[in-house]
């Protein structure tokens, strides 16, 4: 093999090793880890506590449901028309046991969470919790009443 293709192979060579150093730099210098399990726990966190709370019955409050008692709350508007054995009116009750709840569960495990129930948006008649500053993840439960849907969301904040 004479000298100067000797040269051109070694430089190949060197420049292949460039290339492959510079490939490895960017795939872990741009590469931001992505925790998907943190995400997916937060998502299932959220739909699971939603779900047990509407599905949860009021012992003190004729052996109805929360999703019933916020019905009732949403149709009526102001404190609710069902009144309750330690005598809370339905919204009043549905905010104590709601916070009763998330305390114990979501305060305790040191998530930051908001917890919605509205018609409006603009306008919740319970709202517990703080607004989360960054991301979020959010469960929606839309319920109907007469006059449409009334809708109860928890955010976790992440």
């Amino acid at each position: 093999m004479k000298k100067s293709q000797s040269e051109i192979l070694g430089l190949a060579i060197v420049v292949v090793i460039i290339l492959v150093a510079t490939i490895f730099v960017v795939k872990f210098s741009l590469n931001k880890p992505t925790n998907y399990r943190t995400d997916f726990l937060s998502s299932e966190i959220a739909s699971n506590m939603l779900n047990t709370f509407l599905k949860t019955t009021a012992r003190d409050c004729s052996q109805l449901t929360m999703t019933e008692l916020l019905q009732d709350c949403a149709q009526t508007g102001g404190d609710g028309s069902i009144r309750c054995n330690n005598g809370e009116y339905s919204c009043s009750f549905v905010k104590l046991a709601a916070n009763e709840i998330f305390t114990k569960t979501l305060d305790k495990w040191k998530m930051d969470y908001e917890f919605l129930a509205y018609v409006d948006v603009n306008t919740p008649f319970i709202r517990l919790g703080r607004k989360c500053a960054g991301e979020k993840e959010s469960k929606l439960f839309p319920i109907p009443i007469s006059t449409g849907a009334m809708y109860v969301e928890l955010d976790i904040c992440r």
